[in-house]
């Protein structure tokens, strides 16, 4: 979180100055009377006294939490301790999201995957669920070493995601038909032999998921609005939090196939 915060605080400094900036320039050179397109100053000024203060705001939080950092030592992630998903977009030019603990540390990252032409059309959010072109995302732990690769296919009718491993071996796939999520969202996962995994459907709009097993046990559990962590300070500073709690009984590569589906659901 605290790399979240800081890129954050960048982010807001910089959209707020080059707002700011543009109403200097369109005073002397666009600017007729308050009446005729005085709105355009009134809308970019608002941007960017916004965006600063926004700036301001995050940057305290940052310098407060790398003061009351206490330093921890990097680990290799274990997917089979992994009990439960924190998802993070970073303010980023190109497509960034962590996955974060309890205490706010990074587990995770998934990003376009380097070395592929599809990464640079993430910047574009037309291109960022593959339409047209597939994009591909690494799953890599913190020391940046890949856990699996997603590849995202998507189209005027349907969503289809690909898990592999980082050698290719196909672990499971995803798809989702447009029509039948629109409101709620609702797809099948299969097994890499193409077999019925299992199949997923949010119990309401606000996007509420109970995912069972064969034997009626809880395999992932989704709460639109319900963190169990909000009160401690490291997510204090944002009002909204995803959460996904992982059965204690799954396997890692069902952990991946949940990953998957939910940062397609949650990415934003």
């Amino acid at each position: 979180m605290i790399e979240i915060y800081r890129k954050t605080w960048i982010s807001g400094f910089v959209i707020g100055i080059g707002f700011a900036v543009f109403c200097i320039i369109f005073y002397f050179i666009g600017y007729s009377s308050f009446m005729e397109n005085g709105d355009v100053l009134v809308i970019n000024g608002s941007i960017a006294l916004f965006s600063i203060g926004t700036g301001f705001r995050f940057k305290n939080v940052h310098r407060k939490l790398v003061n009351e950092k206490i330093d921890m030592p990097v680990r290799t992630l274990d997917l089979g301790d992994l009990d439960e998903l924190i998802l993070k977009r970073i303010p980023s030019l190109l497509f960034k999201m962590y996955n974060v603990d309890s205490d706010g540390n990074p587990l995770f990252v998934i990003e376009p995957s380097k070395g592929r032409l599809s990464r640079w059309l993430t910047f574009f959010e037309l291109f960022e669920k593959g339409f047209i072109i597939p994009v591909h995302y690494g799953i890599l732990d913190i020391n940046g070493q890949p856990l699996a690769t997603i590849t995202i296919r998507s189209n005027i009718k349907r969503d289809e995601l690909t898990l592999k491993e980082p050698d290719g071996t196909v672990i499971a796939s995803y798809v989702q038909q447009h029509w039948k999520a629109k409101l709620k969202n609702q797809g099948v996962l299969y097994h890499a032999d193409g077999s019925v995994w299992r199949e997923l459907k949010a119990k309401a709009i606000a996007g509420d998921i109970d995912v069972k097993d064969g034997e009626g046990r809880m395999a992932a559990r989704y709460r639109f609005g319900i963190f169990p962590y909000a009160m401690r300070p490291v997510f204090q500073s944002t009002a909204h939090h995803e959460h996904v709690q992982f059965g204690t009984h799954i396997s890692s590569d069902e952990k991946l196939a949940y990953i998957m589906v939910f940062f397609l659901w949650l990415k934003g």
